[in-house]
């Protein structure tokens, strides 16, 4: 039987630290739902959850792992096995806060907000890939202008018109990927 270093309830079941160097969650019925070495986890991210809680995403080398629905009190247990790593902690529930999320689609009625949220998207990783415009005009002049002064930004507040909808997918960039890999 293997020694709990760290017990905690999450959403998912129970997240575990044993004495052997294992991190893992316990689903209901004793089902081990996701398991990997200790010395595997690279970094610790939490952003605010429900009901006075953090979501703790885990980064390993193999992937990531989000335990839901963790008290600030338990997750700090879990943080204690690993003074070796900074946490990062992600204050925001905007989309672009989401540290598991690897492409985000956006609709657009208002070009202002969506000028605010690609340049907030933009220092947290993410850049526009494509962009489709409806019942509204595109500019191709406009676009190429806006991307040469003020780069994807600009390519996308260059590129649409004042009616219509746009749809922006974004995708993180490649300085966020080797960061976060």
């Amino acid at each position: 039987m293997s020694n709990e270093l760290v017990n905690v309830v999450c959403k998912q079941g129970k997240l575990q630290v044993l004495e052997e160097g294992v991190i893992r969650v316990v689903a209901p019925f004793n089902k081990i739902a996701w398991q990997v070495p200790c010395a595997n986890v690279t970094k610790l991210t939490t952003q605010p959850g429900s009901m006075m809680s953090v979501d703790v995403t885990i980064f390993t080398t193999q992937g990531t792992f989000t335990a839901d629905t963790v008290t600030k009190q338990n997750f700090a247990k879990v943080e204690a096995i690993f003074p070796h790593l900074q946490t990062n902690v992600i204050t925001g529930k905007e989309w672009y806060h989401d540290a598991r999320a690897l492409t985000h689609i956006e609709e657009y009625k208002d070009k202002k907000k969506m000028q605010k949220d690609v340049e907030a998207a933009a220092q947290h990783g993410w850049m526009p890939q494509d962009l489709a415009a409806r019942n509204g005009k595109f500019s191709a002049g406009k676009a190429i202008a806006g991307g040469l002064l003020l780069g994807p930004v600009g390519l996308v507040a260059g590129a649409v018109g004042n009616k219509g909808k746009t749809t922006i997918t974004f995708v993180r960039s490649p300085d966020w990927l080797a960061q976060n890999k």
